[in-house]
């Protein structure tokens, strides 16, 4: 699978690609909203990885575009958060999520949700 890893926090992308490229997939990181939507609109990623809260963007609002037009607008987009207060209808625009710290185990179940 085509995977792309978006969070601010640098060493946690690089991690969780390196987990996903050691189980043989093609990784890719975004560390903000900006080169986030530029990879999705020109490349296909399978999944989608997005941290809910980045720097200079919203990840709802950056799933919600990535869904509307773009090269990946079939992913499997996945919300990446640290918040717990979130309610159902604030991850709506996701086909799941997974909450910080995440462990290699979730990301692999996350992995093979994705695949269907």
């Amino acid at each position: 699978m085509h995977i792309l890893f978006i969070d601010d926090h640098k060493d946690s992308a690089d991690a969780f690609g390196e987990i996903a490229s050691g189980l043989g997939h093609k990784v890719q990181v975004a560390y903000d909203g900006r080169a986030a939507l530029e990879l999705t609109q020109a490349q296909s990623f399978d999944v989608v990885f997005f941290d809910i809260e980045l720097p200079d963007a919203d990840g709802r609002e950056l799933c919600r575009l990535v869904r509307e037009e773009g090269a990946s607008r079939d992913a499997c987009v996945i919300a990446v958060t640290g918040r717990t207060d979130l309610r159902d209808d604030d991850l709506e625009p996701f086909d799941g999520y997974l909450h910080k710290p995440i462990s290699a185990g979730a990301l692999e179940r996350a992995l093979r949700f994705s695949e269907g």
